[in-house]
């Protein structure tokens, strides 16, 4: 692909206009992309914003003054896309091909506020080597469909943008069905369109989220707001979870009567995953892969709040456990060996623990366990059990303090764990005190 082909291809005397770069534009250039219905934006070989027209700043929120000179990339394109869109512009600095330049394309894109909007826009180029320029005219198809389906009174098919978007959209019954489905959102779902328009968004919206969605869309329908945002989970077909970010808005006739719903629904489940293994890194020890104090304070906390609201009548037992002779084995044979120690506690008792216990990493060497519904008596076999447990197959004994939660005595049960691991520690460790 040439880049002096794009340069010239359905633009007429466009070079006449822009020169070298669009810091020529001469008046009658800035008065016409000033004037159009489009927004647009120039963007130098580096990927730089040269121009910005005022459809722009009113579609993105971004003002001239706010644009020119920043990476356009940072400005308007989605974060999980803008590494690719680096890539490309490069490789057509380069090579003067891209899948990009020259054509139609669709996807979403970001305002100023983070908000997003589905798009269709074409990337012309103009020039070559350093001076080289990328043209942009975007539209915002969000409107282009909406406006049509009022227009026509129809049940909003916008065909133009609608089957090759790349984000799911759906016409909406205003008892929930799927009237009009695209590709993408048979995709996201798993299901073809055959199946999916005998569904109603109801059928796929996880039960703890149908009720916040439901009543957004009942206020959109009585027009106390013009669209809502949320994000939301959906079965898929094959029955496990998606996390979806959706966009409702409502078509209504000339009179105003509401018609159709229309969504736009894109799947954010790699980015809920993502957010998930950061909250991990944040509640979990990095070594042992348990729960590090503050995750445990956190459900301790939450297990007094419940049994204190529920009136729990049986016990739950809280373990302290410490590690007999770390330090000795830190000092004869390396942190490395202490790492291996620590480890190798941490998945023989993990193996002895149940799904609804609660282990974690709280200090050096120090673990914790909350056992939920459990006797004095199981609590004091399994710790000896875990003592023997741990003799047999580590380097070192463990000392286990336990402390008894119940009625009346909810408080203070890290505390009096402590005390006695302190006295199991005293008798010359490799034992279990308490309750």
């Amino acid at each position: 692909m040439d880049s002096q082909v794009h340069s010239r291809a359905g633009h007429g005397n466009v070079e006449q206009y822009c020169g070298e770069g669009p810091d020529s534009l001469d008046h009658l250039s800035t008065q016409v992309l000033e004037s159009a219905v489009d927004a647009y934006a120039a963007m130098d070989a580096s990927g730089r914003v040269r121009e910005w027209n005022r459809a722009a700043s009113e579609m993105f929120g971004w003002a001239r003054g706010e644009v020119l000179g920043r990476q356009l990339t940072e400005l308007i394109v989605t974060t999980d896309w803008r590494e690719w869109v680096r890539q490309e512009m490069q490789r057509y600095v380069e090579t003067g091909e891209s899948p990009v330049v020259g054509k139609t394309n669709a996807h979403v894109l970001c305002r100023k506020d983070g908000s997003r909007i589905p798009a269709e826009f074409s990337v012309n180029a103009v020039g070559s080597g350093s001076g080289l320029t990328f043209h942009l005219f975007i539209r915002d198809t969000t409107k282009l469909a909406e406006a049509r389906a009022a227009r026509s009174g129809s049940e909003a098919t916008f065909e133009a943008v609608f089957d090759n978007a790349p984000i799911g959209i759906a016409v909406v019954g205003l008892d929930g069905t799927f009237r009009k489905v695209n590709q993408a959102l048979c995709r996201i779902t798993g299901y073809p369109g055959h199946e999916l328009t005998q569904l109603t968004f109801q059928d796929l919206t996880y039960p703890d989220d149908l009720d916040n969605d439901l009543n957004e869309a009942a206020r959109l329908l009585r027009g106390e707001i013009i669209s809502y945002q949320m994000e939301k989970r959906y079965y898929a077909k094959e029955g496990h979870i998606i996390w979806i970010h959706l966009s409702g808005s409502m078509v209504r006739d000339t009179d105003g009567q509401p018609l159709t719903f229309i969504a736009h629904i894109e799947d954010i489940s790699a980015r809920k995953r993502d957010e998930r293994l950061l909250r991990r890194q944040a509640t979990r020890d990095p070594l042992t892969g348990v729960f590090n104090r503050a995750r445990f304070d956190e459900e301790l906390a939450r297990y007094r709040a419940l049994a204190r609201r529920h009136e729990y009548e049986d016990e739950a037992a809280l373990f302290l456990i410490d590690l007999d002779g770390l330090k000795r084995i830190n000092d004869q044979f390396g942190h490395s060996a202490g790492d291996d120690y620590l480890k190798s506690v941490t998945e023989t008792i993990s193996h002895r623990l149940r799904i609804s216990d609660i282990f974690a990493r709280i200090g050096g060497d120090e673990f914790a366990v909350l056992l939920p519904h459990t006797s004095a008596h199981q609590a004091q076999k399994l710790a000896w059990t875990l003592v023997e447990m741990v003799q047999m197959n580590s380097v070192g004994t463990v000392s286990i303090g336990i402390s008894m939660m119940g009625p009346g005595q909810l408080d203070g049960a890290l505390e009096r764990a402590d005390q006695a691991m302190y006295q199991a520690k005293k008798a010359g460790g490799g034992g279990v005190h308490g309750p």
